[in-house]
Order: structure tokens, then C-alpha cells, then sequence
């Protein structure tokens, strides 16, 4: 389980969706695909690579909470980590999960062009209960979709290296 900070202060993005981000805060994030028919993410070969990206930047850029990978989308917990030069901005790290997979994918599928939306909607969560919320929501999705009954069974939903 994430340590919440409290907030303090923040920097604002604004792009078609406003981003609040702040050093050492944990967010909610959804990505999604910038068409739906271009692939499904659920597909045997495609999730372990869409996974795969988020595991890729565990421990080194964020910290991975839990996360599902759904036909069109991916929800994740996830919290940038420091490096140097301050936190990891939210938009950058979003931007190079995204990359590493479409890369990944594009090669698998023989294909060239853009997979991912630009932009992401990210919520940052303030409290255990929010996300408990969230876990909650990432968890069961799957079944509120109608895509399994049982959301233990969804092969494409996990946690990262970090204990809940």
C-alpha cells in the first residue's frame, strides 16, 4: 500500500485534460487506445507486452500498485519515483510506458503508427480509502464489462513489486 503525502502543493498541466501532479503522490491512471480497432490489448500476445511496459520502469522510474489491461484500455496505481533531478514527471513517465509498448506491439503486428492516445486521465489519490476505491475499481472492471464472472480469473490483472 502506498504512503500518502499530503498535499501541499501542485503543478498543473493543461492539455485537453487538466493533470495535477505532485512530488510523492500515488495516482490512478487510464490509458487508452487511440483507435479500438487497431488491436485488442486482451489478445494472448499483446497483454504480456502491454504489461511488460509497466513492469519494464517498476522500481527504476515508478512504483507499480496494481493494474488490468482491458480490450481498449489500461487502468494502473502507479507512483513516480525520484531520480536525481526531482520526481518523474507523471506526463513523461505516461509517454515512455506508452512508447515502450507500442513499440513492442507495432513489431508483433507488423505495423507502424500510432497505438496510444496522447493523453492519459490520471487521478491522484489522497487517501488509503481512495485507493482501496481504485484497487477496487481496477480489480472488477473486467466483470462490470462483462468480459469474465469471476475477476480472479482475468488473467491480465496483477500487482506490481510494491506489497498492497
Amino acid at each position: 500500500m502506498p504512503r500518502f503525502e499530503p498535499v501541499r502543493s501542485f503543478l498543473k498541466e493543461q492539455a485537453t485534460l487538466p493533470h495535477w501532479q505532485g512530488p510523492g503522490h500515488t495516482y490512478f491512471v487510464r490509458y487508452s487506445l487511440s483507435d479500438a480497432r487497431i488491436v485488442d490489448l486482451t489478445d494472448p500476445r499483446i497483454a504480456p507486452l502491454t504489461i511488460s511496459s509497466l513492469r519494464h520502469f517498476d522500481g527504476s522510474k515508478l512504483l507499480l500498485f496494481d493494474y488490468t489491461v482491458m480490450p481498449d484500455h489500461v487502468h494502473c496505481i502507479i507512483k513516480p519515483l525520484a531520480d536525481p533531478r526531482g520526481t518523474h514527471n507523471l506526463r513523461g513517465l505516461m509517454r515512455s510506458v506508452k512508447h515502450f509498448s507500442a513499440r513492442g506491439i507495432n513489431l508483433l503486428l507488423h505495423r507502424e503508427g500510432r497505438l496510444w492516445q496522447e493523453e492519459h486521465y490520471d487521478h491522484v489519490l489522497r487517501n488509503e480509502q481512495d485507493y482501496r476505491e481504485k484497487a477496487q475499481y481496477i480489480y472488477m472492471n473486467p466483470v462490470q464489462a462483462g468480459l469474465i464472472d469471476d475477476p480472479a480469473r482475468w488473467p491480465w490483472w496483477g500487482v506490481g513489486s510494491e506489497p498492497r
